[in-house]
């Protein structure tokens, strides 16, 4: 065997977790680490540009995984991401870790809470503008307050305030200008901001490219390597230490079942030889089912994002609150993110808000902007959705198929908020100052009962690909509280995957936390005897 494909540690995928764990554990020169990706260098310019969202989410880099059911009649589809920095090439580049932390502990996950999270965020953060004009310099992981200058922007900001949304600084509390992971108008993908530089230079970090994780190989029950699929055919590499699968929500689970750990039942089936019996893994799949509404915007100025002059800005204090100085925007999918409750008369927050002064191009392929006319798009979706689904293998090699089953929208709770959340967003439609500039085209206001409703989410909706749960941390989970997974031994999951539920904010930022405090559970490790 090559002395290349010897190392101490594999870490499968260069996305946010994997790029963040690599950081950590090239810290320590002693650990030879290597990082194996299926995609290749992305150096496409709609992957840099934050304006360029739109192309870069449905571009041909992605590949598809069929969801069945989806809706009540129809199959759908999930796009995924492979290439360097996986999800953070093509996403909304949201930073936040939102809240519900507390609620792992609670439920038996020993030392997964805000405190320990929130840690792994100030180490990470680097943020370019704060309310209170501090800069920090310590962090590796970028992000910069929004600043989308235009007044349809500010116009929502002033008809959420009116609504009894404040706009504050802190997302948790209600409404803001996104926080995103850009630098300088451009965007930060993870590589590129955890891996690139003199972490790049490390000799005791390799990432290899085009190379895609076949399965893990096993002495026992112990994790020894990993077998790739390569362009020239198929490589394996052998871990001293261990192996940690950080290859996303989807990936991480079929991994380890074409691997022979999941549910006896299921892998036999797949025809898949048994290693360990973890019935957990592929389920409590938790996603959000986001709603969108599109809008034409008439007689709006900066709509075309250029700045707004002083005699189109609203006079407000909230939109005083939110101003910038700097140059024109360079917002890529959520421009303004609030969080309210969908019952003006509630307790708290139970539902988010996106809203982009841009036209989004729906499931459909429609773009409310193509007849000449301005558009902009509002999201919504429930922060903490109760519904379960799933994601298993059929078979066991790469080509074969997974069977994903979304359960979007399978509990009461999940339906009732949803509904209500439609008619909070028409009520804030409605009042001014957006009433006057913004008519719904999509679904349009005739969808209002229950039912129409509940099918127009399931028809044209879509996750924000914001899943986890598969490999789930927890009692009767699928990983222990250091991540090592549930009858097999120097085999760890590092990734969103492991969340047991979904937080308020987006999964970006908690799914790189993973990445982190799993390296600095392993950097550390007593490295002698090898």
């Amino acid at each position: 065997m090559s002395s290349r494909n010897l190392v101490d540690y594999i870490i499968v995928g260069n996305g946010a977790a994997g790029s963040a764990l690599a950081h950590r554990l090239g810290a320590n020169p002693q650990n030879r680490v290597l990082v194996i990706e299926a995609g290749g260098p992305d150096r496409q310019q709609r992957h840099v540009t934050p304006a360029h969202f739109d192309q870069a989410s449905y571009g041909p880099h992605r590949y598809r995984h069929a969801l069945r059911p989806c809706g009540a009649d129809r199959v759908g589809e999930r796009l995924t991401k492979w290439g360097t920095g996986g999800s953070t090439t093509v996403n909304a580049m949201l930073w936040g870790g939102g809240a519900g932390y507390e609620a792992w502990e609670a439920a038996g996950v020993t030392g997964w809470n805000g405190a320990r999270i929130q840690a792994a965020f100030t180490d990470m953060e680097r943020y370019s503008h704060r309310a209170d004009g501090c800069r920090d310099s310590d962090g590796r992981r970028e992000a910069e307050a929004g600043e989308p200058m235009d007044a349809a922007s500010a116009w929502w900001i002033d008809a959420l305030a009116r609504q009894g949304s404040d706009a504050v600084e802190d997302l948790t509390r209600r409404a803001a200008y996104a926080s995103r992971t850009a630098s300088n108008g451009t965007r930060t993908r993870a590589a590129r901001a955890l891996l690139r530089g003199h972490v790049w230079r490390r000799p005791n970090v390799r990432v290899r490219l085009h190379c895609t994780a076949r399965r893990i190989l096993f002495d026992g029950t112990t994790a020894t390597g990993v077998e790739a699929q390569i362009p020239r055919g198929t490589v394996r590499f052998t871990a001293r230490r261990e192996v940690i699968v950080c290859a996303g929500t989807v990936e991480s689970p079929l991994l380890l079942q074409r691997s022979g750990v999941g549910d006896p039942e299921l892998l036999t089936t797949a025809g898949v030889h048994l290693v360990a019996a973890n019935p957990a893994v592929g389920g409590n799949l938790r996603q959000r089912r986001v709603a969108v509404l599109s809008l034409r915007l008439d007689g709006v100025p900066g709509a075309d994002r250029e700045p707004v002059t002083p005699a189109a800005q609203p006079r407000s204090r909230v939109t005083s609150l939110l101003r910038r100085s700097a140059a024109p925007p360079a917002h890529g999918g959520t421009a303004v993110l609030a969080v309210l409750s969908s019952d003006p008369g509630g307790s708290g927050p139970d539902m988010a808000l996106q809203f982009t002064p841009v036209p989004m191009p729906d499931h459909d392929g429609a773009s409310p902007g193509k007849d000449g006319t301005h558009g902009a798009t509002v999201a919504l979706y429930p922060r903490s959705p109760t519904s379960v689904g799933s994601v298993h293998i059929t078979g066991p090699a790469l080509e074969d198929p997974p069977r994903l089953v979304p359960g979007y929208l399978s509990t009461e709770y999940d339906k009732e908020l949803t509904v209500a959340a439609f008619a909070r967003v028409r009520e804030i439609l409605a009042t001014e100052p957006i009433a006057s500039v913004a008519t719904e085209t999509l679904p349009g206001p005739g969808v209002v009962d229950t039912a129409g409703v509940l099918r127009y989410v399931l028809d044209h909706g879509s996750t924000a690909h914001h899943e986890v749960g598969t490999c789930a941390l927890g009692p009767g989970g699928a990983v222990d509280d250091e991540l090592r997974v549930h009858g097999t031994h120097r085999l760890r999951v590092a990734d969103a995957s492991v969340m047991p539920t979904l937080t308020t904010g987006d999964t970006t930022a908690p799914g790189t936390a993973v990445g982190w405090i799993a390296g600095d559970l392993l950097r550390n490790a007593n490295t002698q005897g090898r």
